[in-house]
């Protein structure tokens, strides 16, 4: 908690007479920025009624480090994510927090009329994480956000739903 303190200019004791642990710290970290990037796209909502592409688009890019502001939020998810791989109660925030997201993007595949689109979602917050990285270590351009959209909102030749069960392996 020292370096956080030093870091914001404030000293331990004001640190702690906020946040009696690192984990209370964390957890009101990862509320603000589950609150800021909400209210960014309410925002980019109240513009008028933006398509299920146009919301898909603005949710991805809410989620990806391209500016100061996101790449710091990123790096407050990734501790937060790094913390519920070891911690039971952090790992339940984790799973809360995704259902929100998922429910989200669901929502949006279900309006651009896309099969099984709790499938899609699922896909595309699994692309995102992987986008997250990529935009960390290779830089903003290495993301194509169009392109997997494009691929997610198209339909596929096959009638048949992607599985849902079995092990990892066997859903790819």
């Amino acid at each position: 908690m020292r370096e956080i303190a030093a870091e914001a200019g404030v000293t331990t004791g004001t640190l702690q007479h906020h946040f009696s642990t690192k984990e209370e710290m964390l957890l009101f970290a990862l509320e603000h920025h589950c609150r800021r990037c909400a209210d960014r796209l309410r925002a980019r909502s109240g513009e008028g009624t933006p398509s299920p592409r146009q919301m898909l688009s603005a949710i991805v890019t809410e989620l990806l480090p391209l500016d100061e502001e996101r790449t710091a939020e990123t790096s407050v998810v990734m501790a937060f994510v790094s913390r519920a791989m070891t911690d039971p109660g952090f790992a339940e925030h984790y799973r809360a927090q995704r259902k929100i997201l998922l429910d989200l993007l669901s929502e949006q595949f279900e309006r651009a009329a896309t099969p099984h689109p709790s499938v899609a979602a699922t896909i595309l917050l699994q692309v995102i994480d992987g986008m997250r990285m990529d935009c960390l270590l290779l830089g903003p351009d290495a993301v194509r956000i169009d392109a997997v959209l494009d691929r997610l909102l198209t339909p596929a030749p096959s009638s048949n739903p992607p599985s849902s069960t079995g092990t990892p392996h066997e859903k790819r």
